[in-house]
C-alpha cells in the first residue's frame, strides 16, 4: 500500500498521500477512505499530495471515481479538493482529467504546483 490517510487536526481537513505505484484499486480504496474520513469529521477540505504517485490509471478509471463512486460514498459537495501537482508526466494528465471531472461535477478542485500555495486555497475563507 503505497498511499496513507490521516486527519489534520490543526487545519481541519483530510491529508491523502501517495508515494510510489498505485492500481486504480489503489486509487479507489485510498479515496474511499478519504471520503469516508471527511465524513466522519465532517470535513470540507482534502489535500493530495500527490507529487511522488505513479500511476497507470486512466480516463475511464478517472470517469468511474468522480462520477460514479463519489456520489455512492456519500462525497459531500461542499468538499474542495487541492491536489498537489504530481511529477510523472503520465499522472500529471491524469490529475489535470481529474481536476476537469470533479469541477463539471460541482467539487471545487486544483493543482498546485506546491504545499504552501495549496493550504492557502484550502485554507481561505469564502
Amino acid at each position: 500500500m503505497n498511499w496513507k490517510v490521516e486527519f489534520d487536526e490543526k487545519y481541519q481537513m483530510v491529508v491523502l498521500a501517495y508515494n510510489g505505484a498505485n492500481s486504480a484499486k489503489d486509487i479507489f480504496d485510498s479515496s474511499f477512505s478519504a471520503i469516508e474520513l471527511t465524513n466522519k469529521k465532517k470535513a470540507y477540505k482534502i489535500l493530495m499530495e500527490s507529487q511522488n504517485i505513479i500511476t497507470k490509471l486512466n480516463r475511464a478509471d478517472v470517469f468511474k471515481l468522480t462520477f460514479e463512486l463519489y456520489n455512492k460514498w456519500g462525497m459531500n459537495k461542499s468538499i474542495r479538493i487541492a491536489f498537489l501537482k504530481p511529477k510523472d508526466i503520465e499522472a500529471q494528465q491524469m490529475a489535470s482529467f481529474y481536476e476537469i471531472s470533479t469541477r463539471n461535477l460541482g467539487w471545487e478542485t486544483k493543482i498546485f504546483p506546491e504545499r504552501k500555495v495549496a493550504l492557502k486555497w484550502l485554507l481561505k475563507d469564502y
